[in-house]
């Protein structure tokens, strides 16, 4: 009896240290992108920008690749031009920061929904 509850044990700790190592290569495994982006209308000056850009990342990540999304944040600046760039970190489950970056980087010249405007994206260069 002692010889299976030690078998059991190591087995049970092979799976918590298993667990633990996806954990941790999710986090590690986030892309940098920067997109510039165009709105579909202009954007009232009171509108949580940060807030838009995550969800309109987030959401067009989730939709494309159907998996649970991390965002990490964005930052943004706007343009003379009447675009924004955008800087946002994100990782999708079960994909590498390259892939995330590769899908990413397949959306220029769509145009993704967002809650203020609908957002063109003009170029994306992901690290």
């Amino acid at each position: 009896m002692q010889f299976k509850l030690s078998k059991a044990f190591v087995a049970l700790s092979a799976v918590a240290v298993a667990s633990a190592s996806v954990i941790v290569a999710k986090r590690d495994d986030a892309a940098t992108c920067t997109l510039v982006l165009t709105p579909s209308a202009p954007v009232d000056p009171s509108t949580d920008l940060v807030g838009e850009f995550n969800f309109v990342i987030g959401r067009a990540l989730a939709l494309e690749t159907g998996a649970g999304i991390e965002q990490l944040g964005s930052s943004f600046t706007q343009n003379a031009d009447g675009t924004y760039t955008v800087v946002d970190t994100i990782s999708a489950d079960g994909l590498t920061a390259a892939q995330t970056a590769s899908d990413i980087e397949g959306w220029v010249g769509q145009t993704e929904t967002g809650i203020a405007a609908n957002w063109l994206v003009n170029s994306v260069t992901c690290a």
